[in-house]
């Protein structure tokens, strides 16, 4: 299913990623924050910038961003996979405890702060680039 975000918010992205079909394809994005937040068993791909927190909460679901992505890519994320073939901003993997998130490019400040392995889970932060100061900071987990 595409979705065209050119006039969309985040609310009415989200809303059409709750149906029931699994593989989506939005395009024309440009800031929309808090995209697939908490969505599971969805696979994504974003054409455009997403807005800060793109896969906040993630549960499962698979996102490939075509391009760079904004702050906080991955906040809090529980399992599931991000792709980003560019560059993220600061705080990629805020407090992840579950799933895996690679960079093509580089990484902004603080990526990964917070990350910690819950029960079986051991987050992933993987950046092909540079990463700004403080890359891990107060890590509890993780690789």
């Amino acid at each position: 299913m595409i979705i065209d975000a050119k006039d969309l918010g985040y609310k009415e992205i989200n809303e059409a990623l709750r149906a029931p079909d699994t593989e989506y394809t939005i395009r024309g994005c440009l800031g929309q924050r808090f995209i697939a937040a908490g969505m599971a068993d969805k696979h994504i791909t974003v054409e455009g910038v997403p807005g800060n927190a793109l896969g906040a909460y993630l549960n499962g679901a698979k996102i490939t961003v075509c391009g760079n992505a904004q702050d906080a890519v991955g906040d809090t994320m529980n399992d599931g996979r991000i792709v980003v073939r560019g560059n993220i901003g600061d705080t990629a993997g805020y407090a992840m405890r579950g799933g895996r998130i690679f960079v093509q490019g580089n990484a902004g400040y603080r990526a990964g702060i917070h990350m910690k392995a819950y029960k079986d889970k051991i987050p992933a932060l993987v950046i092909g680039g540079s990463a700004g100061s403080f890359l891990g900071e107060y890590q509890a987990g993780g690789v």
